[in-house]
């Protein structure tokens, strides 16, 4: 069976589902199912575009073309088969309109919009049609670009015919039908072509640049093939929410739901080569200096959608929007500061470090990430991305990377953020300008050394000569990957010297960050050992986990947590023998960390130890592995009185068959 025939049959099977929408809105039920039944008829009566043939006959395309217009009776129809849908959705910045009208004929413009639903560009068009006399005027003008599987479909493509399509062909489609490359990279070239004569004939191209609806509702990427269509050119952004709502992606049934289509201010996109006054009152995006100029235009477009979005709808932008105050959702940009009061070098490039940089430039700082490679410094700055560590999201601007060791010299504060097993590539490169501040230096990265204390501070003290006054350390029951996407997280903070406790306490404290002193802000030891020490047993808890599913099948619930009071006791103790403070235990690194690490849904090492179980270890080191590993450094493993660390070693150290370890584990355990 075809995608087409797979589709039709399931839409026109569930599609009657909608009778009780359009009833709840005001209809009679008669009258909605005639106009339900209308939709299904004309949907199987709506011809595909000429352009479709070229794909079946090549030689169509110099003859048929790629541009479809709009039918006045599709268009007629889908305005009344909206109303009811739409009825609660509202249209905001009507008054940039005014501009539009101004400048279309004059100027080539480009709509550009998020993308949610397959009810996006009817929904545009329809709300801008039936907000008033302009804004009928100016959709009337709107030519959307439309992919070829958008036309397939008889649900999509009634929708397609109330304004003017040029048929593109997405990257995707060509990777997915290499038969038919050829023809579509004529189709693309044709249809950029036909935009910009469009253009000239007043028409306004519209376009979704992140290439396919967002499954989630937060901004993607936008395509990079976007920019054509929008360099030196004027840009209107509209941002839209509320039409996933209504027709979710995996399905073909209206639901009664809210939205706002939000029309933002029109601006100039490169250089408008003409001869024509530019108008005052528009702003402009100008190409940078250097770097990638494409992607820096993409970006700033991308800023203007989201810019007008909810900001848990920001997506792969959301670090770019200044996130410092408690419930303020106003979505300013985060720019370079122009007084800094605090130059911070972050030492590595890791998952931790890169999210507490995002957390740091909320305030008036400028961040450094010191990596060892220039070539990948160069390439992540041009990208505004750690294409390693976090692809998707965007970086803010007072965020650079830097492989040059004179950057050390001018910091302020450091961060840790080197994972244990890789100090020896970064700090033989900067630990002359290091020794040579007064800078502190604060770690975020949970792990320890191969060393005899195994703590990341006391190498630093002891192995690099840093004069332990300036150390401090920052952990809590967060992930990275969430404190990336903003969700509410905590650190507590300990420091040598309390004097930088209130500093430390303010830069890390955000609108979704909160920070505090540990419950013994002295004890740097403790801190960092709950930090470790919960990696190991989380690794632990995914060995267990793994192993009782694969003997008893379903969940284990019962198992783990009833284990987890054993482990927390046994790290405790560990902690203690090492140097911790007991109660220091009880905080956000200890306790609440141990609880995240062990049983939260991200948790790496849990993955990792349950992984083990199933023949599936991880070539990437985990920082529980490495911990496990250095363990025997900082004291003399002892079957009977740390009986769960124990096991775990001889499993996935001395790779000891776990069924028997397990077995000895629940036999000691039986008896604590």
């Amino acid at each position: 069976m075809t995608e087409k025939e797979a589709s039709v049959g399931r839409w026109q099977k569930e599609f009657f589902e909608n009778i009780h929408t359009y009833v709840a809105s005001g209809m009679s039920e008669e009258e909605a199912k005639k106009i339900l039944e209308k939709f299904l008829y004309l949907s199987s009566q709506t011809p595909m575009p000429p352009v479709m043939d070229t794909f079946k006959n090549p030689d169509a395309l110099e003859q048929v073309g790629v541009y479809t217009q709009g039918q006045e009776k599709a268009r007629s129809f889908m305005i009344d088969f909206l109303n009811p849908i739409m009825k609660n959705f509202k249209v905001e910045g009507l008054e940039n309109l005014e501009l539009v009208e101004k400048l279309i004929g004059q100027y080539p413009i480009t709509l550009i919009s998020n993308h949610l639903s397959h009810l996006d560009a009817p929904g545009i068009f329809h709300l801008l049609y039936t907000s008033g006399e302009l804004g009928k005027k100016i959709a009337e003008q709107i030519v959307f670009i439309a992919g070829r599987l958008a036309f397939e479909p008889d649900f999509t493509r009634l929708g397609l015919y109330m304004f003017g399509t040029l048929l593109v062909c997405s990257k995707k489609d060509m990777s997915d039908n290499p038969s038919l490359s050829d023809i579509m990279t004529k189709i693309n070239m044709r249809a950029f072509r036909q935009s910009q004569k469009l253009q000239t004939e007043g028409k306004i191209i519209s376009i979704f640049p992140e290439g396919t609806r967002s499954r989630d509702g937060r901004l993607m990427p936008f395509v990079d093939t976007v920019y054509h269509y929008v360099a030196n050119k004027i840009v209107l952004p509209i941002s839209l929410e509320g039409t996933d709502r209504i027709l979710p992606t995996a399905g073909f049934v209206f639901n009664p739901a809210s939205g706002k289509l939000v029309i933002g201010k029109p601006v100039i996109v490169g250089d408008l080569h003409t001869k024509k006054p530019i108008p005052t009152e528009l702003e402009q995006i100008k190409f940078p200096e250097t770097g990638d100029k494409k992607q820096f235009l993409i970006d700033n477009l991308a800023l203007l959608v989201g810019s007008n979005l909810s900001r848990h709808k920001h997506g792969t932008y959301r670090n770019l929007y200044n996130g410092d105050k408690i419930g303020v959702h106003q979505n300013e940009l985060i720019s370079i500061p122009k007084s800094p009061v605090e130059e911070v070098v972050v030492i590595g490039s890791t998952n931790m470090s890169v999210a507490i940089a995002t957390v740091l430039s909320n305030k008036n700082v400028n961040v450094k990430i010191f990596h060892p490679d220039q070539e990948i410094c160069k390439v992540y700055n041009e990208e505004r991305r750690d294409a390693e560590h976090y692809p998707i999201y965007k970086l803010p601007p007072n965020i650079v990377f830097t492989s040059d060791s004179a950057d050390i010299s001018k910091a302020t504060l450091f961060i840790q953020g080197t994972n244990p097993w890789e100090f020896d590539k970064v700090y033989p490169l900067i630990l002359k300008e290091l020794k040579a501040s007064n800078a502190p230096i604060i770690n975020v990265i949970k792990g320890l050394t191969k060393s005899p204390t195994g703590l990341i501070l006391k190498d630093l003290e002891e192995v690099y000569g840093i004069s332990k006054d300036r150390l401090a350390v920052a952990y809590g029951a967060s992930y990275p990957d969430q404190i990336m996407e903003r969700k509410i997280s905590g650190l507590e903070i300990a420091a040598n010297n309390l004097e930088l406790m209130p500093k430390l306490i303010k830069l890390f404290s955000t609108g979704y960050v909160f920070a505090r002193p540990a419950i013994n802000p002295e004890d740097t030891t403790g801190v960092q050992l709950g930090g470790a020490l919960k990696n190991i047993y989380a690794l632990c808890m995914g060995l267990v986990e793994g192993y009782f599913k694969d003997v008893l099948g379903g969940n284990v619930d019962n198992t783990l947590f009833h284990l987890s009071n054993r482990f927390f006791k046994e790290m405790v103790s560990i902690g203690v023998q090492l140097g911790g403070n007991e109660s220091t235990f009880n905080g956000l690194s200890g306790l609440t960390d141990f609880m995240l690490a062990c049983f939260g849904s991200d948790s790496r090492d849990r993955r990792y130890g349950y992984d083990i179980v199933n023949g599936n270890k991880q070539a990437r080191m985990s920082n529980g592995y490495h911990a496990l590993k250095v363990i025997p450094n900082l004291f003399q493993l002892n079957l009977e009185t740390h009986p769960i660390i124990c096991s775990a070693y001889e499993v996935v150290i001395n790779n000891k068959d776990i069924n028997k370890a397990i077995q000895g584990l629940e036999s000691r355990l039986s008896r604590v």
